[in-house]
């Protein structure tokens, strides 16, 4: 019954169009200010994706991406990493505490609606954030601005260099990635708070680390070595990495700035026309996390298929299903990310019964109840299942009718 994969890749498809026609589907990144340069911005969305564990991102997009804009831009502007120097009067970062830090703004944000609704981050009227895992994605941005020194902070122009050595190779979106995830995550380990304290000890230690991954970006061998391995297994635990790139050539917004960014680096409308085609979006991995790698989703999708009783993460799973059967196939693994807002509220909550996954194996439920076929109106399978308001496109446009 892996017909029945087939027919669940198409539904997510039909989410996931949804999710992505509108801006109000998902969060915003709150921007320090409003005239900054798009790299700036897609650069922001970089570093916020970097703190983007065990915490709620509306926090991240929020306060880190005011936190993190600015930082962005007056680094750029002073030409200095001392920015990030915990012990320099004007750094970004501060200490918290004994041996804690958090980043904090220079920037007050009085009339910030978005932050005023936040208790116990202003310190007299600046903005402090702190992630999660402070120590190493302090180390993460630290060693990310280390590289890109090199490229005048301009994460555009990276991307750039990536893109034009690897754009004839049929899988670019996976070597991109390869390379976004040495720039920012590779070696990182797992730092102690203390470790920050020795920022010339920690540049000392990037610039030797930049040297590696310049060695492998830029030998075709040793690069082909290390790719080889990341694709074994690597590759697919790589959520931050992913979901930023994925923004990049899925999001109304970061599309929009990404593309505005590499123009500014003379890429041309056939490169843009490569990098946003569904050739590229299937290279995509699903970020594997809670949500897809939920039991009850889980055990629903792969029930009666070759894969029932697989100990593999979905998202592998996902991939070995889609690379041999490609060609039967609406959709492509990445689309399964929606969980992050159908698993809640529909595995969660047992909305079985209004599910249209669940009415594969279950042909008298109840779906035919909240598929309204009227185009005038929010489509409510998508606001039962995501909570996506966007109007139904009509029995003859309707992938899942």
């Amino acid at each position: 019954m892996n017909n029945k994969l087939t027919e669940i890749f198409k539904i997510i498809s039909f989410y996931d169009d949804y999710h992505w026609e509108f801006t109000h589907n998902y969060n915003l990144i709150n921007f320090f200010k409003k005239d900054l340069e798009d790299d700036t911005k897609i650069l922001t969305h970089w570093l916020c994706y970097i703190t983007d564990r065990q915490m709620p991102f509306q926090r991240i997009w929020n306060i880190g991406g005011f936190v993190f804009s600015e930082l962005i831009y007056e680094v750029k502007k002073q030409n200095s990493l001392n920015l990030l120097n915990p012990e320099y009067e004007n750094s970004f970062v501060k200490r918290d505490g004994n041996d804690k830090y958090t980043f904090i703004s220079k920037s007050t944000a009085d009339n910030n609606s978005i932050l005023t609704q936040y208790n116990g981050i202003f310190e007299n009227g600046r903005v402090k954030f702190k992630s999660r895992f402070f120590p190493s994605d302090y180390l993460a941005i630290l060693y990310t601005f280390i590289f890109l020194e090199d490229y005048d902070f301009s994460f555009s122009k990276f991307i750039k260099e990536i893109y034009c050595k690897h754009k004839d190779k049929n899988d670019f979106i996976k070597r991109i990635l390869f390379s976004l995830y040495l720039l920012t995550y590779y070696e990182i380990g797992q730092p102690k708070s203390s470790d920050l304290s020795d920022f010339a000890g920690n540049i000392k230690n990037a610039n030797e680390r930049k040297n590696r991954i310049k060695n492998i970006l830029n030998n075709p061998d040793e690069f082909s070595n290390e790719y080889n391995i990341f694709l074994k297994d690597t590759v697919f635990n790589q959520k931050r990495a992913w979901c930023s790139l994925r923004d990049f050539l899925k999001s109304p917004e970061f599309k929009q700035y990404f593309k505005v960014a590499l123009s500014k680096e003379d890429l041309s409308d056939n490169d843009f026309r490569k990098l946003f085609s569904y050739e590229a979006l299937i290279q995509l991995e699903l970020p594997g996390d809670v949500w897809n790698n939920n039991s009850k989703f889980r055990n629903c999708i792969l029930k009666d298929t070759d894969y029932e009783h697989s100990k593999k993460a979905l998202n592998k799973i996902l991939r070995d299903f889609f690379n041999k059967n490609s060609q039967d196939i609406i959709g492509y693994p990445e689309q399964f990310d929606i969980t992050f807002d159908f698993v809640p509220r529909m595995c969660d909550l047992n909305n079985c019964d209004l599910c249209p996954i669940y009415k594969i194996d279950n042909r008298k439920n109840n779906f035919s109840k909240i598929c309204l076929k009227n185009e005038k109106m929010y489509c409510p399978v998508i606001l039962v299942g995501c909570n996506y308001k966007n109007n139904c496109k009509g029995e003859d446009n309707c992938k899942i009718v």
